[in-house]
């Protein structure tokens, strides 16, 4: 009982902090202080968990007007086939003649055949001399110039402006298009990552706050046991000075009474009794020594 009580009173001291030991437990109850110490840090985490309730939050919102638009917009209700969807073309379209466009042939094929659309365009074209409506002046000479030279001129340096231009709208395209895209991209895949490092953590804490208890734990047994032995070796050293105290007790009243007979005796011897006592060992010398001798004649 003296054990356990010294034992529950032992101060502990662990982490900078200190408290007592449990009786009969390998534990030791943090005081106060230790709460306030490690109240910052509860204070950090709990705001560091509103702040990710609210980005997940804001996340939610951002997916959900998403998911409304997406459904407005090319959900089952919009009608693909009256309305369709407005596609900018890459190119320009296909022209015949190096003027006219593509588009203006085709109504012409189902009618007249391949032949149908230059045969109506000669036809519209004599039909414009022969009436006079388009008239020959000394400036067609000029306008005939212009377009051999407006041909030369597209074939040399056309191709060579249109690769031009197309760089230049690819160029644009990336910067303004694609470039924000990746970016984008780049930023959500690096979020994802981030994530899931910090799901994979998350799921680790547990085992890390187990290891943690474990190693206090075992610092704990440590210290309860550094203790339990120190208070065995101060109850041995009071044992062991009760023992030699009671010992010593014993040996002094032991010796006391001796000498206290031994006075109380040699006073009650009187002179004629310690004379005739005398006389009587003398007398029982003599007798030994001549029985030694008659034994060793013998």
């Amino acid at each position: 009982m003296l054990a356990r009580y010294i034992v529950s009173r032992l101060p502990c001291k662990l982490g900078g902090s200190t408290g007592y030991f449990h009786t009969g437990l390998s534990l030791c109850v943090a005081p106060p202080t230790a709460e306030k110490q490690i109240q910052p840090a509860v204070d950090h985490l709990v705001k560091a968990e509103s702040a990710a309730n609210k980005y997940e939050q804001d996340v939610e919102n951002s997916v959900s007007r998403w998911e409304k638009s997406h459904q407005i917009y090319y959900g089952k209700e919009r009608d693909f086939k009256n309305f369709p969807t407005i596609k900018f073309a890459e190119t320009s379209p296909k022209i015949r003649m190096g003027v006219f466009p593509d588009y203006w042939f085709q109504p012409f094929y189902n009618k007249t055949g391949v032949t149908g659309p230059y045969m109506f365009m000669f036809g519209s074209f004599m039909f414009l001399i022969n009436k006079e409506i388009w008239v020959f002046d000394p400036h067609f000479l000029e306008f005939s110039t212009f377009v051999i030279m407006s041909t030369v001129f597209v074939k040399l340096f056309g191709p060579r402006a249109k690769k031009f231009m197309e760089d230049l709208v690819e160029k644009d395209e990336q910067e303004l298009y694609y470039k924000p895209i990746n970016e984008v991209k780049g930023y959500l895949d690096n979020t994802i990552k981030t994530s899931e490092m910090e799901m994979s953590r998350a799921a680790a804490v547990s085992e890390h706050v187990k290891a943690k208890e474990e190693n206090i734990a075992l610092q704990l047994e440590a210290a309860y046991r550094e203790r339990l032995q120190n208070v065995f070796r101060t109850v041995h050293r009071r044992l062991d000075y009760h023992v030699e105290r009671e010992n010593t007790r014993k040996r002094y009243i032991q010796h006391h009474m001796v000498n206290w007979v031994v006075d109380h005796v040699v006073k009650g011897i009187t002179p004629t009794q310690e004379k005739e006592t005398l006389t009587h060992c003398i007398n029982e010398l003599k007798r030994l020594a001549q029985t030694s001798k008659v034994t060793a004649t013998a």
